[in-house]
């Protein structure tokens, strides 16, 4: 955009043009999509550049604004908004003989500047997380049971426990996969044989493991077979099969860890 055509912006939005300028501007505002754009962004800077929004006295130049903005926000909002941050990599003033346009030109790109400045933060802060960070900060192993006591391991349970406490994966992956589904030590053993999966990122086997904890209904430990397959989801990035956990979870406040499924915003 010629710079011509920026002060040409700049007197119109302010209400300098006469009665003559202000028809023949509209009528290119009318045929140029590239002009519609630059008279929104220009609006858009203004607005923010004087702490306030501008009151247009023609309402009819008003109301057509609007319906560009509407436009604009449906059908190219992310053009516009590559548009500001391109303004805002070129912020030099173009030199001119007329200290006027030197004046509109300065403001428009230290506007351009801040507005480039407040989008950049909005992205920072509101880009969200990847699926596996949220597994990173939620997941805690630690956090299973213990059953284990001082002296030599007497139950094959309290042996797999001992290997995963020691970092002994595949160990307890071999002694606790062979628990039988009518020991009473069976949920436990899902919990600590999922955890070994997982640790040793066998992702697929520790969500298996974990669905046949869940379809322990009778079992109080039934609903961390939610929890963790919802974890394990994460971590694989498969949001819909996590989505579908989390809307599991939250059936129920009784449910194991609901409150940290309430805060899960993926």
């Amino acid at each position: 955009m010629d710079i011509d055509t920026l002060d040409l912006i700049d007197q119109y939005l302010r209400g300098n043009l006469s009665d003559t300028e202000k028809e023949a501007f509209e009528k290119r505002i009318a045929i140029e999509e590239d002009l519609q754009e630059e008279v929104l962004i220009h609006q858009q800077l203004l607005a923010i550049h004087e702490q306030e929004k501008i009151s247009l006295t023609n309402t009819s130049y008003q109301q057509e604004l609007v319906q560009m903005n509407e436009i604009l926000n449906e059908e190219d909002n992310a053009k516009l908004s590559q548009k500001i941050r391109a303004i805002g990599k070129n912020q030099q003033p173009h030199t001119t003989v007329r200290f006027k346009r030197k004046k509109t030109v300065n403001w428009f790109y230290s506007a351009a500047a801040s507005i480039v400045v407040l989008i950049s933060l909005f992205f920072i802060f509101n880009t969200p997380k990847a699926l596996p960070d949220y597994y990173q900060n939620y997941v805690n192993w630690e956090e299973l049971p213990s059953f284990t006591v001082k002296g030599d391991p007497e139950e094959l349970f309290e042996k797999g426990e001992v290997f995963f406490k020691n970092k002994e994966y595949k160990n307890a992956v071999a002694t606790l996969s062979i628990i039988e589904p009518e020991d009473k030590w069976y949920p436990f053993a899902l919990l600590y044989l999922g955890a070994s999966y997982d640790q040793l990122n066998e992702n697929e086997a520790a969500i298996a493991t974990f669905q046949k904890l869940a379809s322990l209904t009778t079992s109080e430990e039934y609903s961390k077979g939610y929890w963790y397959q919802l974890l394990l989801y994460l971590k694989t990035n498969q949001k819909e099969k996590a989505l579908e956990m989390k809307t599991k979870i939250l059936e129920n406040p009784n449910h194991y860890k609901y409150k940290e499924a309430t805060e899960l915003d993926f």
